[in-house]
């Protein structure tokens, strides 16, 4: 027989060849044989071969080839992948501005979201900034604060991490932050180490590694480095960077979105773009918004005069100065102009109705419009006591109270200020008590000194310690404030006590005593005091009200600075309407420039309504249906 394989003779009943080493077998039936006229010798018929189990080393490296094959294809997946979105996380501390009883404020510090005090109210300013659209003070776990005119930045225990030594400074983002020396821009790190040194006139925050800087008339991009990996060309850039791999760019007046590699990937042809947010980016076109998705075809055609950038799937979005929200298909969510509302961060809208203002998600704001806003639940129910949201933080927000900017947790709680620890539920109320107690304190004093000038010889005894409306003759028994509607007692949420030091001399008029008005249990608000100058002078809760606090009130006080002395307009009769002149206009506590601010009118034109006068402030319930005090010089009828 012969090998199949190379054709050599081998022996029968071999079963491998002994020249090639093939697997031999024998004839079987079946087997081809040579044709006719060619030597008579049987052809085997070769079947495959067995496969031959596999040897444990060779099994071996073909499972490594697999792994370093798998982790390969992994390894350029995690290099390649796209960048998550960044979003600002809360920070777990949150800036707050000491305030006087008189309204005036003092030093920044920082509190948590209890209201606890992480660190002490001793910088001169705070580092306010903003990410992607969001304002913020700390983020990354670091907070610029200013000294002497110098910035550096707090950790979110109040430990000084990086000392004041720039000009101004940014927010930390991808863990770098932008400082100024001079005229000067760079980048430091965590530690306060210079990264890039400062050489770029402007710059943006980096996003997806990347940062816009401007050089030469042009802006382009930098890597972490210092490198510039983006030719500075473009007029201009979006500072905000990158998002979605992507970052709006301007050439001859016409705008797109370049890639990282510097490339028009959607060429240029809005007149303004914005980032990037959840697949959608808002573009310009003629005047009017619309919205571009990372494609570069148009997902909701130019139609407002203004748009935001999606969150939660949706946007709000302006038409004829109404702002209304739509999903990503351009549907109205909620029709413009159905409710009075604002874009605020964390994905959160602040909505003014007759019963005041509130904070609520998109989501349950949708369901407001189409149910009504008993319907919705509400992050933070509207509240009169609350004028305006100024920057949310995450749990805290920054909110307008009596004119002043407060911190207040997301559950109403106010955490600081003339109201600290009150709930804007029942704010309002106690704010308007606050004003009647203030009255009733220049009512008191007004009424003794008439009492006094009337009835010069009585004056008071040591033993007289309630003081109240007296009954007949004055006499030594009686000590005055016959005028007066209020007696030692609580009113109207407030805690009266009149008292007469010991000792007092009796007669003449310099007759002595001294009223306390005080928050009763329950409430909140500020501490009036007065004594026999008739001066009301006030102090915030927990504080002690003296002669030497702050004064709210004083026959003698001037009108202020900030008042024109010319009147403008003559006595108006009650419930009539007038309209501001010459915003911002204060509406404050008392008849007095020195009395605290109620709210401010920022519109020219607005219509208050004037429920009477005295001399020449008019009462108004403007600021959220608190009667409060607005100068006539500021008003037209």
């Amino acid at each position: 027989m012969f090998c199949p394989d190379c054709g050599a003779e081998v022996a029968e009943g071999r079963k491998f060849c002994g020249k090639c080493g093939a697997t031999l077998r024998a004839a079987a039936v079946g087997d081809v044989t040579a044709t006719q006229g060619a030597l008579d010798i049987p052809v085997e018929a070769i079947a495959p071969a067995p496969a031959q189990p596999a040897s444990p080393r060779r099994k071996l490296v073909y499972a490594l080839v697999a792994l370093l094959a798998i982790l390969g294809g992994v390894g350029w997946w995690w290099f390649n992948r796209p960048a998550p979105a960044y979003k600002v996380q809360d920070p777990g501390i949150y800036p707050f501005q000491d305030v006087g009883a008189d309204g005036t404020t003092q030093k920044w510090g920082f509190i948590d979201a209890d209201g606890k005090v992480i660190v002490q109210p001793a910088w001169d300013g705070i580092g306010w900034g903003a990410v992607l659209g969001q304002p913020v003070v700390c983020n990354e776990g670091l907070c610029g604060v200013q000294k002497d005119s110098k910035w550096g930045y707090v950790d979110t225990t109040g430990k000084l991490a990086i000392p004041n030594q720039f000009d101004s400074v940014g927010p930390f983002v991808e863990g770098l932050a932008r400082v100024n020396l001079g005229n000067q821009v760079g980048f430091i790190d965590k530690t306060g180490k210079y990264v890039i040194n400062p050489q770029f006139s402007q710059v943006g925050d980096f996003h997806d590694g990347l940062a816009a800087v401007l050089e030469d008339g042009g802006w382009g991009f930098i890597n972490k480095a210092g490198m510039v990996v983006i030719k500075p060309h473009f007029q201009p850039a979006d500072v905000n960077g990158f998002s979605d791999g992507l970052a709006g760019a301007c050439l001859n007046g016409k705008c797109g979105y370049i890639d990282h590699n510097g490339l028009f990937t959607i060429k240029p042809q809005f007149n303004s773009v914005n980032v990037f947010s959840e697949g959608l980016a808002a573009i310009q076109i003629n005047g009017k918004w619309g919205y571009v998705n990372t494609a570069g075809n148009i997902a909701i055609n130019p139609q407002f005069d203004s748009a935001e950038l999606f969150s939660g799937g949706l946007a709000v979005v302006s038409v004829s100065g109404q702002l209304g929200t739509i999903d990503e298909q351009g549907k109205y969510a909620v029709n413009p102009g159905h409710y009075l509302m604002q874009p605020k961060a964390f994905d959160l809208l602040q909505v003014s109705m007759d019963s005041g203002v509130g904070l609520i998600t998109k989501d349950e704001f949708t369901l407001a419009g189409q149910r009504g806003p008993e319907a919705a639940k509400w992050v933070v129910n509207p509240s009169k006591a609350l004028t305006n949201v100024g920057v949310i933080f995450g749990k805290v927000f920054l909110g307008a109270i009596g004119g002043q900017m407060v911190p207040i947790s997301i559950s109403g709680k106010v955490l600081a200020g003339p109201y600290k620890g009150a709930m804007l539920d029942s704010l309002a109320q106690d704010i308007q008590n606050e004003s009647s107690a203030l009255q009733s304190m220049i009512g008191l004093t007004g009424a003794e000194t008439n009492y006094s000038a009337a009835y010069p010889a009585i004056g008071f005894t040591d033993f007289l310690k309630r003081l109240g409306p007296a009954e007949g003759t004055p006499d030594s028994n009686h000590a005055g404030f016959i005028d007066a509607t209020l007696a030692t007692g609580t009113e109207n949420g407030y805690f009266f006590v009149a008292s007469i030091p010991a000792g007092t001399a009796t007669g003449g008029t310099n007759f002595n005593y001294f009223i306390v008005a005080k928050p009763a249990a329950g409430h909140a608000g500020r501490i009036y005091c007065a004594d026999s100058s008739g001066s009301v002078h006030s102090a915030l809760q927990g504080e002690e009200c003296t002669v030497a606090s702050p004064t709210a009130w004083s026959p003698q006080q001037d009108i202020g600075n900030d008042i024109p002395q010319t009147p403008t307009n003559s006595t108006a009769p009650d419930n009539q309407s007038a309209t501001v002149i010459d915003p911002p206009s204060n509406v404050r506590v008392a008849p007095s420039a020195a009395s605290g601010i109620l709210c401010s009118v920022t519109s020219k034109g607005y219509a208050v309504r004037i429920l009477g006068s005295v001399g020449d402030w008019y009462k108004t319930d403007v600021c959220n249906g608190t009667v409060g005090y607005i100068h006539r010089s500021q008003i037209k009828f």
